[in-house]
């Protein structure tokens, strides 16, 4: 018995062993086969053989769900699985949207729903009241200028009474104005008669000059913003009023003013000043000592 098999080596037979020998030779043969396969002996139900190392017949028994994945279980937001066959598994949020923009929100622990697009516009806006804790919503209407009011200049005065004090600040602009002859442009607070008026300009520009600050007393009853005349439509000037509803005992101001005076030459003022007054203020006059052209006077509030 000299012929090894491969490629395991098994001892077999030959031709011309003698009969007598065969007992023998067959008891060496499946000696060896059965070395061979001792490893495969063995293994609880359920269980797969794998090879425990590179050398040959060397298998060791395992349990089914090592090595390969043998079941695929659906978890939270996904849905499909199983353990035989083809898998399929399927992200469950992913299928809740139905339309361009939608989103997918959260309903509570472990849990989620659509929450549709809104119209052109609108802003995502956090609600407790929501199931998704979200809503699509129309933003408000941003802080900015009202007009409140819109006067021609006519004769040598106008008065624009009844102002809103829902606002937070007053600006008046005159637009466009001039006058029939060289004169003075004012403005008056409340119809005020007293003394409690001051007035402080910053700078006034008359031509290349600069002008000295100018500082009343407190006995007006009107502030002067510059003067002006027949000769030009495009004097502006802007008056600012912040907190003028408050009832403080002061209400500051500030103005700029730009036109053509009489020489004739382009005035440029700046000012601020104080209306003592406990009273909120409610009208305002925009008047000049000889009479009004034209012109116009816009009220906005802030």
């Amino acid at each position: 018995m000299s012929n090894p098999t491969t490629p395991f080596s098994w001892q077999m037979p030959t031709a011309t062993d003698l009969v007598t020998d065969l007992p023998a030779d067959f008891e060496v043969f499946g000696q060896a086969v059965a070395t061979s396969m001792a490893d495969l002996l063995g293994g609880a139900s359920g269980y797969i053989l794998s090879k425990a190392s590179a050398t040959d017949m060397d298998f060791a028994w395992i349990a089914n769900d090592q090595g390969d994945i043998t079941g695929v279980t659906a978890g939270i937001g996904i849905s499909g699985g199983g353990t035989s066959g083809a898998v399929t598994v399927t992200n469950s949020m992913a299928t809740a949207i139905d339309a361009k923009g939608d989103l997918i929100g959260g309903t509570g622990a472990d849990a989620f729903a659509r929450l549709a697009i809104g119209t052109n516009n609108q802003v995502l806006t956090a609600d407790s009241a929501e199931a998704t804790g979200m809503k699509w919503a129309t933003p408000a209407t941003p802080v900015g200028w009202t007009l409140l009011s819109t006067t021609s200049l006519t004769g040598a005065s106008v008065t624009i009474s009844s102002i809103s004090g829902s606002y937070n600040e007053l600006m008046i602009s005159v637009e466009d104005y001039f006058t029939a002859a060289d004169s003075s442009l004012y403005f008056q607070l409340n119809a005020n008669a007293g003394a409690n008026l001051h007035t402080r300009y910053l700078l006034a520009a008359q031509g290349n000059t600069i002008q000295t600050s100018n500082y009343s007393t407190g006995t007006e009853s009107y502030w002067t913003l510059g003067s002006c005349d027949n000769a030009d439509n495009n004097n502006a000037c802007i008056i600012n009023l912040p907190a003028y509803a408050n009832t403080s005992s002061r209400k500051m101001f500030s103005w700029s003013a730009e036109f053509v005076n009489n020489t004739p030459l382009k005035e440029l003022t700046f000012g601020n000043g104080a209306f003592n007054s406990t009273s909120a203020i409610s009208s305002i006059k925009i008047g000049t000592t000889s009479t009004w052209s034209q012109g116009t006077v816009k009220i906005y509030g802030c």
